[in-house]
This record gives structure tokens, sequence and C-alpha cells, in this order.
């Protein structure tokens, strides 16, 4: 990335490096100063450049600043903005989410919102075991954690009214009782949950075990 300032503290902005997508659209950023800064966005694929075309004195709120153009990329399909009006295609091969669930104590799988034990719905199955994490200093964290497993169903956005082909990705879901990592105990906070892949061959305590020897918090 190469950033140059210019005099009334705008800058000219190049990145590259990554495939970030196609681009072509005059955009306002709010900052500091109550104004907004114009400038030109040209994506050429794995190159983006930023270029000032000077300050707007009207004021916007942060994530609601107008543009005007269109930009492509992997995640986000195509993109027209014209003002404050956004259009938005997604891409036809990209995921589409059928279904996000989790397993009941009798192995079935109900949809997440149907889980949380309100009105007398059943809870989810759910085991707790000891976990420990070693920071960096040698002290050893000792938790409990409680542990649930969740699928996500998906398929190809063009065939979402098929259901089909669909590919299910399942995790472990997982409460600490205490914080964990190194940021315990500070101002931003250790995680106290998170979630983790679990393998088609693996118990939800073989993949906990498996996350306490790889992951680092």
């Amino acid at each position: 990335m190469w950033r140059g300032w210019l005099q009334n503290d705008q800058s000219l902005e190049m990145s590259w490096g990554k495939f970030t997508g196609f681009a072509l659209r005059v955009l306002i950023h709010s900052n500091d100063n109550d104004q907004g800064d114009r400038m030109l966005n040209v994506g050429l694929g794995f190159a983006q450049v930023y270029i000032p075309l000077g300050i707007s004195r009207r004021e916007y709120q942060v994530g609601e600043e107008p543009s005007w153009g269109f930009y492509m990329a992997q995640e986000f399909g195509v993109v027209l903005h014209w003002g404050q009006r956004r259009w938005q295609w997604d891409w036809p091969w990209t995921w589409h989410t059928l279904a996000y669930e989790t397993m009941m104590p009798d192995g079935s799988w109900q949809a997440l919102r149907y889980s949380f034990g309100e009105s007398g719905r059943v809870l989810p199955y759910i085991e707790v075991h000891p976990y420990t994490y070693t920071l960096r200093s040698g002290e050893v964290q000792y938790r409990k954690a409680t542990v649930s497993k969740r699928r996500h169903v998906l398929c190809w956005r063009m065939f979402k009214a098929l259901g089909w082909p669909r590919w299910i990705k399942e995790s472990i879901d997982i409460e600490f009782d205490g914080e964990v990592g190194e940021r315990s105990g500070s101002w931003k906070g250790g995680c106290i949950g998170c979630d983790y892949d679990i393998r088609p061959d693996e118990t939800m305590g073989a993949a906990l075990r498996r996350m306490e020897a790889e992951r680092k918090f």
C-alpha cells in the first residue's frame, strides 16, 4: 500500500497484491472534522486506487455517505450505488444458507432460533468438559467448556429453490465459564465463547481436545 498526503489533508492512496474486485465510483468518506472526503475509486482487480476530488462540506452520518458508480467483488457480487440508493446482485455460484441448526438431545436437528429454552422449548444437547489454556508466561488457565453441536446447510444461490447441491458444515459451539487467552482480565477481555469445525469422525469432546491443542487466543 502507498499513500501520499495533500495540503488539504486528503490523500492519494494505492493498494495492490490481493484480488479485491473491480470498481468505478465516486464516494464520500466522513472524517472527524464534520466534513467528508470526496474521492474517485478505481478498482482494477488486484489494485485499488483512491483519487481525492476535494472536500464535501455537508455532514453525513458514518455509514450513510452517498456514492455514485459500481463495484464488483467475490463476496458482494455486483453493487450499484446512486446517491444513497443501492442495488445488489449476488453471484449465482455463491453459497446460500438453507438452514442453521443445532443438535437436540434426541439427535435430531432444529433451526437455531427454536433451541433457547423459552416457552418450554427443549434446550440443545450439551456436554461440559474441562479445558486448559497455557499463557505465554507459563500460567495455566483452568476452565469449564459447555459444548453443543451445530450445522450450517448451504447450497449454490442459483439452485436455492431446489436446495441442491447442498453442503453441510458441522461445528461445535463453545462457551467458557471464564475468560481465556492472553487478554484475560484486560479492558479488551479474553475469549468467553467461540466455535470450531468438527470432523465427520469426531465426537464433540474430541473436537474440543483438538481445539485445545491447536488454537491460540
